[in-house]
C-alpha cells in the first residue's frame, strides 16, 4: 500500500498562484519596456522599432516559461511507502539567480540613465542595457530550473526529482549507498552551500548529486545516519 503526497483544494491554489507571481514579476518590466520601446520608436527616429519588438517578445516568451513551468512544479512529489517519511527536501539555493538579477537592476537604471540624461553615444546605454538583460535572463532562468529541481531524502531512499516537458527521477535506497560526500568552493563555503553526492555504484545512474543546497552538511549527516552500519554502531 501507498500513499502519495499531493497538494489539494486551497492548499494547491495558493501553491500554483504563489508561484506564478514571480513569473509576472520578472516578466512584465520586459514587455512593458517593449511596449515603450515601440510607441517611442513611433516618435524618435533613433530608436529602432525591433528593439521594442525584441523586448516584447522576450517578455512574452519569459511569461508563457514561466507559468508553465510554475504550474508543473506546484504539483505531485513522489509516491511514498507504508510508513515512509521524509526527512529532509531541498531544491537547488536560488542566491545565485537572485544575485543575478539584483545585478541586473541597476545595470538596467545605468541605461536608462546614460540614454535619457546624457549626451553619450547610444552604444553605451545599449551595451550597459545588453549586460543586464543577459544577467536578468541567466537569472530568471537559473530560478526556473532550480525551481523544478528537487531533492528528497526519505528513512529509506534519496530521491532525485527533475520536471519539465517530462518527469525525470533516480532514487538510491539507503541500504545500498555506498558513499557519501561533500563538495563546496571557496564561493559556496562563504555562502553556505554545497553539493552532496550519494553513490550506490559507478555510473550516473548510481550517483545522486544534490547540488547547490543551502547548509549541505546537514544534509550528508541525515544520510550517514540511516546507513546500516552507522545504525548498528
Amino acid at each position: 500500500m501507498t500513499t502519495t503526497r499531493v497538494p489539494t483544494g486551497i492548499n494547491l491554489v495558493f501553491r500554483v498562484i504563489s508561484r506564478m507571481m514571480v513569473a509576472l514579476l520578472v516578466s512584465l518590466p520586459i514587455i512593458a519596456l517593449g511596449v515603450a520601446l515601440i510607441i517611442y520608436s513611433q516618435t524618435d527616429g533613433s530608436v529602432p522599432i525591433w528593439t521594442g519588438f525584441a523586448a516584447l517578445i522576450s517578455g512574452l516568451l519569459l511569461l508563457i516559461l514561466g507559468f508553465y513551468m510554475t504550474a508543473v512544479g506546484a504539483f505531485p512529489k513522489p509516491t511514498l511507502g507504508q510508513g515512509e517519511e521524509v526527512q529532509i527536501e531541498r531544491h537547488p539555493t536560488m542566491k545565485p539567480a537572485y544575485a543575478r538579477i539584483v545585478v541586473a537592476l541597476p545595470l538596467f537604471f545605468i541605461s536608462a540613465v546614460l540614454y535619457v540624461a546624457t549626451d553619450f553615444a547610444y552604444i553605451f546605454p545599449f551595451i550597459t542595457f545588453l549586460i543586464g538583460s543577459w544577467l536578468f535572463f541567466k537569472g530568471t532562468m537559473r530560478y526556473f530550473r532550480n525551481l523544478h529541481i528537487t531533492y528528497i531524502v526519505t528513512d529509506r531512499r534519496a530521491i532525485y526529482m527533475f520536471k519539465f516537458l517530462y518527469l525525470h527521477t533516480n532514487e538510491i535506497p539507503v541500504g545500498r549507498i555506498v558513499q557519501i560526500s561533500e563538495k563546496r568552493t571557496l564561493i559556496e563555503a562563504l555562502t553556505g552551500r554545497g553539493t552532496v553526492v550519494v553513490s550506490s555504484g559507478i555510473g550516473s545512474r548510481m550517483t545522486i548529486s544534490m547540488e547547490e543546497i543551502d547548509n549541505p552538511g546537514s544534509v550528508a549527516e541525515a544520510l550517514r545516519s540511516m546507513l546500516p552500519s552507522t545504525r548498528e554502531a
